[in-house]
């Protein structure tokens, strides 16, 4: 029971300890997430950028796509009107 209150004085102690290293690693933490923030973010943006350049062209095949499709119902529809004209 003497050196209880040593103890909890000693406690107490390395508990601030404790809670100051926490707080200089949380700080450092926050500063290297803002510096890793600053430096991906030109990353950010011209992911962005690719991303819809990636867009624009999936819309452009789209649109051939479509383009061949309505052509081929063209020559279909050509092929058969010249079948039914040269079975007369």
């Amino acid at each position: 029971m003497d050196y209880l209150q040593e103890d909890v004085d000693a406690m107490q102690h390395e508990l601030q300890l404790w809670h100051s290293e926490n707080k200089q690693h949380a700080e450092a933490l926050q500063e290297e997430q803002s510096i890793t923030d600053s430096a991906v973010e030109p990353l950010r943006a011209q992911l962005a950028e690719l991303e819809q350049l990636i867009k624009d062209q999936q819309d452009k095949i789209c649109a051939v796509k479509a383009n061949i499709l309505r052509n081929e119902e063209k020559i279909q529809k050509m092929v058969y009107s010249i079948n039914l004209s040269s079975r007369r």
